[in-house]
């Protein structure tokens, strides 16, 4: 025997010695077919994938079958998960992966240059193999075939090793539908990932439509939770929303994921996933499609590595009747100066740290064109350590689904010492015309997943309350300027004329005297910014004379007992009979002074 016959022989043994134990099988009496099982008490269910023998040490999964139109002809991909049965490690055998179509054709797969050639004992391995086939129409996939080849015979001689039926399991693009029943979910369904190696489940936690200056934008929130015991990784994962059912008049918005890079849960971990779908200013949809992330690794002639990427469709999320954009948040009744509970997955408000909002009013602006709302919130430290002051976003929602964002007060200090308070205001801007006194109070994580490829930041609403704006009492004698409260015991107003030399012009002003008792909470700290008290002098006619503006902090703040202020630089000419005294509390936001009146001294 010639030594090149006798390498041949060699060669044939060795193949044969792989499959000597597998003789040409038919996928379906390979193992029983899929099953779906429960995985929890919630009732949450998947279809676990069939496995089929390959050889004696190895068993293999379908994970994902692709069947895309593209530019440049039909695209197939195939992602297999084997599994080692063996003891030791094993080699993946060199075999054919060939995709037989439903009118015949049979289309060699190539492996990804990165696919593994060997499994270690009892774990997995993902294959990935795609082939791009240059025909115009459209085919339907019937059958993965995997074959052993003797390129030794003439002509070469080809086993069929094992065959699996993939008929209405590929995904055809974007515009395709999810057929598993399983794989259809509502919107409060928890669940997992069909067809993952993965245990964490999912749960549809919030879907928001806001308009941004980069267009409209839904952000959906998914809870996933970790109920294993060990570290588990987040598959790649993105969703789009669908509006109308597939295939009729179907219109697909791509969304995308606002996290970056690898995350892992711990065991018992929960967290956040955000999706942001950019739509029409008045789209409504309909459901979203869950997708997983694949990539296959191809080698040219020049050595160079190229990476495709694509995406399977793994599950469908229908969305409330009606395709609401916004969510209803379940919103509780507030009670002024009770703490807020919030979210216990955020971790933006320190557990020794408490929330409440003490004071809600609507402000003036003269000549604006609209009203501010100024909620102030008390922020307390109950540690015994200084803690950083939280940065959160508030948001004020109307019954008819109309938003106004709060504005931070723009100098705020940078922590809170133990024992103490804080108080910090926040400004919403209303139009003039506005007849709502109720809202819901969202109270926003400001620090949610946000990346240079979101289409707008990304916050999670940690608190929602249904709050009622405080009525002004015009109370003459006792008012309100939190955590200050002033008691006006007695005023009076005088008049003065002078000439200082018979050539001056004369010169009017006013001297009003106030009799004040002023209390402080104890341990709360305010800032430069925190209201003052505006005294505006108006003549009969209602026109304004002068304004003096006095503060609650400082050198030169309002102290209890008798206080003297003049006012001077009058607009006007002659003295005056009877004026009244508007007491105003100012207050400076970002886009402005506002000021709500407290009440009015009038001579009489």
């Amino acid at each position: 025997m010639s030594r090149k016959m006798k390498l041949a022989a060699v060669a044939v043994g060795f193949t044969l010695s792989l499959f000597h134990f597998i003789p040409p099988v038919v996928a379906e009496a390979a193992e029983p077919a899929a099953t779906i099982l429960p995985i929890d008490a919630e009732g949450i269910s998947i279809s676990k994938p069939s496995s089929y023998l390959l050889n004696d040490t190895l068993k293999v999964e379908i994970k994902s079958v692709l069947n895309e139109t593209t530019s440049e002809g039909q695209r197939i991909a195939v992602v297999v998960r084997a599994k080692s049965t063996a003891s030791k490690v094993v080699s993946i055998p060199d075999m054919e992966l060939r995709v037989r179509a439903a009118d015949g054709s049979e289309y060699m797969l190539q492996a990804s240059v990165f696919n593994a050639h060997a499994i270690r004992p009892q774990t997995n391995e993902e294959l990935s193999y795609m082939a791009v086939v240059d025909r115009k129409d459209t085919f339907e996939l019937k059958e993965l075939v995997w074959l052993s080849v003797d390129w030794y015979t003439y002509p070469k001689t080809e086993t069929e090793l094992l065959i699996i039926p993939v008929s209405g399991r590929s995904w055809n693009g974007a515009l395709s539908s999810i057929q598993d029943p399983s794989a259809k979910k509502t919107w409060d369904e928890s669940f997992q990932i069909p067809n993952i190696d993965s245990p964490l489940i999912y749960k549809p936690a919030a879907i928001h439509k806001e308009s941004t200056s980069k267009g409209t934008i839904h952000t959906v929130k998914l809870l996933v939770e970790n109920r294993s015991t060990k570290k588990e990784m987040l598959p790649s994962l993105s969703m789009d929303g669908r509006v109308g059912a597939a295939g009729v008049n179907t219109t697909l918005f791509n969304g995308a994921n606002a996290e970056q890079g690898a995350i892992t849960l711990e065991p018992g971990e929960k967290r956040y996933l955000y999706f942001q779908i950019s739509t029409d200013k008045d789209t409504i949809l309909s459901s979203l499609n869950v997708l997983s992330s694949e990539n296959f690794r191809q080698m040219d002639a020049k050595g160079t590595v190229t990476q495709v990427g694509y995406s399977i469709g793994r599950l469908n999320i229908a969305l409330p009747q009606g395709g609401q954009a916004d969510l209803p948040v379940q919103s509780l009744a507030y009670q002024y100066g009770t703490d807020f509970s919030f979210d216990s997955l955020s971790d933006t408000i320190d557990p020794h740290m408490s929330v409440s909002l003490v004071e809600m009013h609507m402000h003036e602006n003269e000549g604006e064109g609209y009203n501010t709302v100024i909620g102030k919130f008390k922020l307390s430290n109950n540690g015994d350590q200084p803690l950083p002051l939280p940065v959160f976003q508030t948001k004020l929602e109307t019954e008819s689904g109309a938003a106004y964002s709060g504005s931070r007060q723009t100098t705020t200090a940078q922590d809170i010492m133990p024992g103490t308070a804080y108080i910090l205001s926040y400004s919403y801007r209303m139009p003039i015309d506005m007849k709502d006194r109720t809202f819901v109070l969202k109270i926003l994580d400001a620090n949610g997943s946000t990346t240079a490829s979101s289409a707008a930041p990304v916050t999670n609403t940690i608190g929602a309350y249904s709050v009622a704006l405080q009525q002004d009492v015009m109370d003459a004698e006792k008012l309100s300027f939190y955590p200050f409260q002033v008691k006006l015991n007695d005023w009076s107003l005088m008049a003065r004329t002078s000439a200082p030399s018979a050539t001056s012009p004369i010169t009017y002003t006013y001297r009003l005297k106030l009799s004040l008792d002023i209390e402080r909470e104890e341990k709360m700290i305010v800032d430069k910014d925190f209201s003052k008290m505006s005294l505006e002098l108006i003549d009969p006619t209602g026109k304004l004379l002068s304004v003096k503006t006095l503060n609650f902090t400082g050198v030169n703040r309002l102290v209890s007992g008798m206080q003297f202020i003049t006012f001077d630089n009058l607009r006007t000419d002659e003295q005056e009979y009877p004026l009244s005294i508007n007491v105003y509390e100012t207050i400076a936001t970002p886009n402005g002074e506002v000021k709500r009146l407290m009440t009015v001294l009038q001579e009489r």
